[in-house]
């Protein structure tokens, strides 16, 4: 097998990379894999602006580009080590509604970890076949799940479905909860004891802790309406 880091040398600096990125919290579950292509190599991670990608058969197939009519459905191939993708459709719902992105870049900003890239965003439709080496997948385009709900996760302009103080699988609430100036009960209202700090999973209760004008965690969304249109 190849070494990683000997193979991404020998591509020109040009040659296009492909990391993909399975993001489960889109259904309420704190976990996010990555993985990179990379079967074929010593099986090595590769680290990526701080995020690490495992060697693993992905593909994603029939990627159109349309002006109009309906989306086109993509296919993703994903290899099935040890029944692993098997075992987390069975344990949410054949993923459907989980978030997959095909992260494009260069290998030259890989080896100089430089935040150049485009991704392109999709979530899975349904399971479509489950083969011992395989998974395969249909996957639609965010838009497709407008009016939707999610397994697991209704889609609402209210309450944050995150684990307070809590990032596992790669994403989710950030927030340290060490500071006792802010520290508050379910009602927003300040405590001061570590023990009774608990989240409202508001908007109010995410910009009271963040700040109004930082960065904010919230996991709702709050512009959400119906479109007539």
């Amino acid at each position: 097998m190849a070494n990683l880091k000997g193979q991404m040398h020998k591509l020109s600096p040009g040659a296009r990379v492909s990391l993909f990125i399975l993001d489960l919290n889109s259904i309420g579950v704190a976990e996010v894999h990555r993985f990179y292509p990379g079967q074929d190599t010593d099986g090595t991670p590769l680290e990526y602006l701080g995020d690490t990608y495992l060697p693993y058969y992905v593909e994603i197939r029939n990627v159109k580009k349309s002006g109009s009519g309906p989306s086109p459905r993509p296919r993703a191939i994903v290899g099935n080590y040890q029944g692993f993708v098997t075992e987390l459709c069975l344990q949410y719902q054949g993923l459907v509604g989980a978030k997959v992105t095909r992260r494009r870049t260069i290998a030259q900003y890989v080896l100089s970890d430089t935040a150049e890239y485009h991704d392109d965003v999709y979530f899975i439709e349904r399971p479509v076949e489950d083969l011992d080496a395989t998974v395969e997948f249909e996957l639609s385009s965010p838009l497709d799940f407008l009016d939707k709900e999610l397994p697991g996760l209704i889609c609402v302009s209210v309450g944050c479905p995150h684990v307070y103080k809590s990032t596992v699988g790669g994403s989710g609430c950030s927030w340290p909860g060490t500071d006792p100036a802010k520290w508050f009960d379910a009602n927003d209202n300040q405590v001061f004891n570590a023990e009774l700090d608990v989240c409202s999973h508001t908007l109010a209760g995410c910009k009271a802790r963040f700040g109004a004008d930082n960065p904010l965690d919230y996991g709702a969304n709050p512009g959400l309406g119906r479109s007539n249109v």
